[in-house]
């Protein structure tokens, strides 16, 4: 029972997906979100006591990456009070002709 408990969290520490996005509710405390889905990828200071996380979801296709998700989780008083989603591509030409020297690739 243990074992699939380790591998369960394991696969949330990585990044967070669409479906954890929408299972993070407002008034969540923020402790709880990075308890359960891992740290951010970066904690974004707003001023005045708010604090941005930033989860990335990475999608990739034939090892390049296609898109990513963006996930913001605005925070004030250690709780989750507003939350928003930015999708990011590639331009065309950069599918295209160039490989991503960011992204990494298989043999």
């Amino acid at each position: 029972m243990s074992l699939i408990f380790l591998v369960g969290c394991a696969s949330h520490s990585d990044a967070m997906t669409r479906l954890d996005y929408n299972e993070v509710t407002l008034g969540t405390p923020i402790d709880e979100v990075t308890r359960r889905l891992g740290e951010p990828y970066a904690i974004h200071d707003r001023g005045h006591g708010i604090e941005e996380y930033e989860y990335i979801e990475r999608v990739s296709m034939n090892n390049e990456l296609v898109y990513e998700n963006h996930y913001f989780l605005r925070v004030v008083n250690g709780q989750v009070v507003e939350k928003r989603t930015k999708e990011e591509t590639r331009p065309p030409y950069d599918q295209l002709w160039q490989t991503d020297p960011n992204y990494p690739s298989y043999p």
